[in-house]
């Protein structure tokens, strides 16, 4: 007689014995799971931050605060800019009126320091090692309310008082402006001397000069010294009554102003997202 070999095999739920299906993920009499099913359950967040977020929160306020005083400087720069604008990257005010009694009008006092190099970090100098021309230009413009020839010049302090030492002339002592669209205030002083006997443009001092009719133009780029401007009519007669323009080119102001902004902005920018993808993004 032959043996029946065939076995059932049975599967059943460990909790209440119950016969289930070998593939059934749940018992159907007692809903007990009877494998790992592919069913996963999260605990709800019960509120409140985390260290992580705290985290962010900090390293993002963080960011967005330093970013506001570097975005307003940055847009003050640019804004003088364009307040300020003389065309050619030059930035200054027009419309000053210099009026003086003598034959000349001095300005003084125009200190050149030089660059401190070896302070900062930067290219070796055989490669380049900038001068303050290099960084800085000055344009004086002047036109006579008289129709009478102009004549502008930069002198050495040293060579100032040597030929202006005994002469008549006024110098400017205050120059300042409320706002760009006001009148400037200018106070002179006088001092005592005798005339000038010879034409300005006949002397060999001058580290820049300019002279002739209608408007005339002076671009200087300046080097390290103590420099007096000087403005007189070119035929050396009394009474300057002159309408000029001063401005000052830096070619890095813009490069400045646009690159604190765009810092301000990276900064205001990577600090929000910081916060939200940190601490206030929903999680699920």
């Amino acid at each position: 007689m032959e043996e029946n070999n065939n076995t059932i095999n049975n599967q059943y739920c460990k909790s209440c014995g119950n016969v289930i299906d070998e593939d059934a993920d749940f018992c159907p009499a007692c809903g007990d799971q009877t494998r790992k099913s592919g069913i996963n359950y999260v605990k709800a967040n019960k509120g409140g931050f985390g260290a992580g977020q705290v985290i962010a929160v900090l390293l993002g306020g963080f960011l967005i605060l330093i970013s506001i005083p570097i975005l307003f400087g940055g847009g003050a720069v640019m804004g003088v800019g364009d307040i300020f604008n003389q065309g050619g990257g030059f930035i200054g005010v027009n419309n000053i009126d210099f009026e003086t009694g003598t034959q000349v009008l001095i300005g003084k006092s125009m200190d050149i320091e030089g660059l401190e190099y070896d302070s900062f970090d930067g290219p070796p100098g055989w490669l380049w090692e900038p001068t303050i021309g290099d960084l800085v230009k000055i344009k004086i413009k002047a036109e006579s309310n008289d129709n009478k020839p102009v004549f502008i010049g930069i002198i050495r302090e040293r060579d100032g008082l040597e030929y202006f030492g005994d002469v008549e002339y006024d110098y400017i002592t205050d120059f300042h402006m409320e706002n760009p669209n006001s009148r400037p205030y200018i106070t002179y002083r006088r001092h005592s001397g005798d005339k000038l006997t010879i034409d300005p443009a006949d002397l060999d001092i001058w580290v820049e000069e300019v002279h002739g009719n209608g408007e005339q133009t002076m671009v200087w780029e300046p080097e390290v010294g103590d420099y007096w401007l000087v403005i007189m009519n070119e035929d050396r007669s009394a009474g300057v009554d002159m309408e000029t323009g001063l401005s000052v080119r830096v070619p890095i102001l813009g490069t400045i102003g646009r690159g604190l902004f765009l810092g301000g902005l990276v900064s205001l920018a990577f600090g929000v997202a910081v916060v939200y993808f940190g601490a206030i993004r929903p999680r699920y």
